[in-house]
């Protein structure tokens, strides 16, 4: 019989639920399960509701699902919250010097630091945490070894009587957990005959822009971009990165620009709020033609917003911001392994094409934590496209070329006068009040489009090609679709998804192809507007026949989005 498992373990914020999320989720897939770990958290530092979903099973998962097989409670407020999610065959596991009521017709285990650690009542937190994870497996029927593994690898620095007493517990918590009966076993799962990896969408970026030759990154804390710069700057270090946190947003992209003008392969981010700050400076990308990734990690607005939720309200944004018309790329990974490869790619289109590229991400995709195999992670190639050796004419470095792409050489690397302006400029860099030059040079820079848009696709597929209905989505919304499109399939409902990774350049054949003999489109986004789909009726004049538009702040489940389509399949 097939695994399908939820795990939710939720509690205020400081109590330890993340403590008990990522050992357990890697005990796990260590034994040879496919993990999916998922957050949500609110915008502050201590309280709050906070609760972790760790999907498992004997297949690869690429959503989170509804409905809760096992809570883990540190609260009663986790208990009274998530009762109505509890599904028939569930069990609560909880800390019962927090929770004191909990339903009675639902199995229970009840955990003390008494029991978990006799005589060390003082150390609850340990004992709850480390004994749940154990409970957990044990009631699962799994390995204790993986877990135990990890303790002493996570604990090590702490000394022996920490790593002591965490595997005491956890110990303790999965012989009280075997003791119980329960619906799920993973008795039969072996450990996978290859490593896999437990990474979410940001991690993968970062090791994306380390493998593309990332030299600088700047940035200022924002929820959800943090996590990318932090990612980043945990291994600068080893790969010579410089890292700047800068005072602001303005600071942060003009420090990326200053960078790529020398030469420095650079990347900025930031969230909707922090990129309003930036808008400027892109501009002043645009016309120096410097190269530059920017990651805008999507979140609600306007304004501040839900800070810590998910969004894709800001495509139209990172399309039209910046004075009058520029070229730029945008893309939107789905997975952790899109969102390595795309960071490379984005740093090899910056610099060939000497332009911004943009990357979407949001919440859901920069924290959920997917399985992936090392296989899906290729060797990247860096492309620097700089010119180098002497120049057989006078240097111009705004030179007119049919593509628009002009020679790129670096300031003080070699005798040509390097010269750039901020203004219209002609070709060898200075300011210039011809409207002839002016016309002449702003076509220049956009022809890059052209070149642009044959490099981009992007798109995923999946489900029957020839169904007549089609859900088509973008960036984070891939897994909850391409499960969606499997159940309909098992449903014996035939149909297809159409993801974009690649979303500007718009690529018109390619999407034109992917969507050829559909008679009814769905179109599938967290925003109010259907951004994706005015976008997408602007360059093909393809319209949806049915938009499916969430932006409540939490992502689509395949369950809700089975719920929308009901009334129109």
């Amino acid at each position: 019989m097939p695994i399908d498992l939820n795990i939710l373990i939720g509690g205020t914020a400081g109590q330890g639920v993340h403590s008990i999320t990522a050992p357990l989720a890697k005990a796990l897939m260590r034994q040879g399960c496919w993990v999916l770990a998922a957050q949500s958290y609110e915008s502050r530092i201590r309280g709050g509701h906070l609760f972790n979903t760790v999907r498992v099973a004997d297949q690869r998962l690429v959503s989170s699902r509804e409905g809760v097989d096992l809570l883990i409670a540190l609260n009663q407020e986790t208990v009274d919250l998530h009762r109505p999610e509890i599904l028939s065959q569930g069990l609560i596991i909880y800390d019962a010097s927090e929770v004191k009521q909990v339903p009675g017709d639902i199995p229970a285990l009840a955990l003390t630091p008494e029991s978990l650690l006799p005589g060390a009542a003082g150390k609850a937190e340990i004992a709850v945490n480390a004994g749940a994870c154990g409970a957990a497996l044990g009631l699962l029927r799994a390995s204790l070894d993986p877990l135990i593994a990890l303790l002493k690898e996570t604990f090590g620095d702490k000394g022996s009587e920490v790593v002591e007493w965490n595997v005491q517990a956890a110990t303790r918590g999965y012989e009280q957990g075997a003791g119980l009966k329960f619906s799920f076993s993973l008795a039969g799962i072996t450990p996978p005959p290859g490593p896999r990896l437990l990474i979410n969408g940001h991690e993968a970026m970062a090791l994306g822009a380390l493998a593309g030759g990332l030299q600088f990154i700047s940035g200022y804390p924002m929820t959800p971009w943090t996590s990318l710069l932090n990612a980043v700057a945990q291994r600068a270090p080893r790969y010579n990165v410089v890292v700047e946190q800068a005072e602001d947003e303005i600071a942060a992209i003009n420090l990326a620009l200053g960078a790529s003008y020398t030469g420095a392969r650079s990347l900025t981010g930031t969230s909707g709020g922090g990129f309003c700050l930036m808008t400027e400076a892109l501009g002043l990308a645009a016309m120096t033609e410097t190269p530059l990734v920017i990651v805008m990690s999507m979140r609600p607005g306007p304004s501040t917003g839900l800070p810590t939720r998910t969004s894709q309200g800001d495509l139209g944004f990172v399309l039209y911001a910046g004075q009058d018309d520029s070229p730029r790329a945008v893309l939107a990974p789905g997975t952790p392994a899109q969102g390595f490869t795309l960071m490379a790619k984005a740093l090899n289109l910056a610099d060939r094409y000497q332009v911004p590229v943009f990357l979407l991400t949001d919440q859901y995709f920069a924290d959920t934590q997917f399985t992936q195999l090392p296989g899906e992670f290729p060797e990247i190639q860096v492309d620097r496209a700089l010119t180098t050796g002497p120049a057989a004419t006078p240097y111009e470095r705004y030179a007119y070329t049919p593509d628009g792409v002009s020679p790129r050489r670096l300031p003080g690397f070699g005798p040509e006068l390097v010269v750039a302006d901020s203004d219209e400029h002609t070709p060898d860099g200075h300011l210039t009040e011809d409207l002839e030059v002016r016309v002449k040079m702003h076509d220049k820079r956009l022809r890059k489009l052209q070149a642009l848009e044959q490099e981009l696709g992007g798109i995923t597929t999946a489900g029957d090609p020839d169904a007549p209905l089609t859900l088509m989505c973008w960036g984070s919304s891939l897994g909850p679709v391409q499960e969606a499109v499997a159940l309909l399939k098992a449903d014996q409902t035939p149909a297809r998804m159409v993801h974009l990774s690649e979303l500007w350049p718009f690529p018109q054949a390619a999407v034109a192809a992917a969507l050829k003999g559909s008679k009814k489109l769905v179109l599938v986004e967290m925003n109010a507007s259907g951004q994706l789909n005015r976008l997408l009726r602007q360059e093909t004049g393809i319209k949806a026949d049915h938009l499916m538009l969430k932006y409540d702040g939490a992502p689509f489940t395949p369950e809700y989005i089975l719920r929308d389509l009901a009334p129109v399949i």
